[in-house]
């Protein structure tokens, strides 16, 4: 075989997986149906637990999307590690503003466990006082339904936690546009067609909600502190002990508005690192799903007028999928000026996975940790991080 057919039928080979999960995708999302909305006087108090870390993203207005959810019995708890963390002021003011709201401002120990959100998430779940637990994220905004959507499926008693597909939403910078179309065209795509096909689908804390006596049952959050990929461990023990995961189709926006093409790029090889320690078998494949990548190395091992071609007609292919995949999960088309993103996520997407077969040493809310087998956490020693952030 000639280095042009080898590079041909590579692109081929990634081209057919690409598209299969792409298929499954929109096959899940095109069939999903309305829920059945439960009867009021068997609506379970649902307490949201936010656990907040820094001014994320249109924080404040994230926020006031929880003032308009209609449900009748459900509390906002606030979580803040410390007073002199900037979010505490603004979770001050947004509890001040919608005083019936039940919306209450918690000040959490971070010292409960290593990872930073499980140690907030013990205080939460210590303070909360609903039937059903929710989850969600600083960065999250939700429709006024969404509370409906995930306790509709934790009727079923043999479903023990759901998670909420996200989309990236908001970008006003190139940075911004990336991580939103990595999330749109990627991310949550991956996650819905394996949800698809596999009866252990991944699950994924930026929305869960799970009953409060089913997480008792299984020791609470405090048992998955010492990993980083929390909502994933939480998933397995829930799995584990014999109940079923499922996703709720009805999206909730995942804000990125201003951030930089170094915080996306760091943020995303965090995720690979992630992925690597999780499952190193499916992390090593992990290029080939991104048809652009294989194309860009068929035409650079045999740079002649057919494998240019290929180049060509893949980027086309790529690019139109994901702005499906953004129109499916948004409801609207990515702007036009940032449809060549495409192009330069499959590349920046590659020099995560290249950065996370280098590294296991990951930064998250100023804590720096060494990644061990299935994400457990090793904290890197104090001199260590002194040395870093003053370099």
């Amino acid at each position: 075989m000639s280095l042009v057919h080898l590079a041909v039928a590579l692109t081929v080979a990634s081209l057919l997986l690409y598209a299969t999960m792409m298929l499954l995708f929109a096959r899940r999302m095109a069939s999903r149906r309305r829920w059945a909305r439960p009867e009021l006087d068997r609506a379970p108090r649902v307490s949201i637990l936010k656990p907040l870390a820094g001014i994320d993203d249109d924080l404040e207005a994230n926020l006031e999307s929880f003032a308009r959810v209609d449900y009748p019995s459900f509390e906002l708890l606030l979580g803040v590690a410390s007073p002199s963390d900037p979010a505490y002021a603004v979770a001050r003011r947004f509890a001040a503003r919608h005083p019936r709201l039940h919306a209450r401002v918690v000040q959490t120990d971070p010292e409960a466990s290593l990872n930073p959100k499980v140690a907030q998430l013990v205080g939460l779940e210590r303070s909360a006082t609903g039937d059903v637990l929710v989850v969600s994220d600083s960065n999250v905004r939700v429709p006024s339904d969404y509370l409906w959507s995930l306790v509709a499926q934790l009727a079923d008693e043999r479903v023990g936690l759901v998670t909420s597909v996200f989309a990236g939403t908001g970008e006003r910078t190139l940075g911004a546009a990336l991580e939103n179309l990595q999330v749109c065209a990627s991310t949550a795509p991956g996650l819905i067609a394996l949800d698809t096909v596999s009866d252990r689908p991944l699950t994924v804390g930026k929305s869960m909600a799970v009953r409060r006596r089913d997480l008792a049952r299984l020791g609470g959050f405090r048992p998955v502190g010492d990993v980083l990929a929390e909502d994933h461990a939480l998933g397995r023990r829930f799995l584990d002990a014999g109940f079923a995961a499922r996703t709720s189709l009805d999206a909730v926006e995942n804000r990125n508005v201003g951030c930089t093409m170094r915080r996306t790029l760091e943020r995303h090889t965090r995720w690979s690192k992630m992925r690597r320690s999780l499952c190193p078998a499916a992390f090593v494949v992990e290029p080939i799903l991104t048809p652009i990548v294989v194309a860009s190395a068929g035409f650079a091992l045999a740079p002649e007028r057919t494998t240019a071609l290929v180049l060509g007609g893949t980027v086309v292919l790529q690019t139109a999928a994901a702005q499906i995949a953004v129109r499916a999960l948004r409801g609207s088309w990515l702007p036009a000026r940032y449809v060549p993103l495409e192009v330069v996520r499959s590349y920046v997407t590659l020099l995560c996975w290249l950065r996370a077969c280098a590294s296991r040493r990951v930064e998250w809310r100023g804590h720096v940790f060494t990644l061990r087998r299935g994400t457990a956490l090793e904290p890197v020693a104090a001199s260590v991080r002194e040395a870093r952030s003053a370099a």
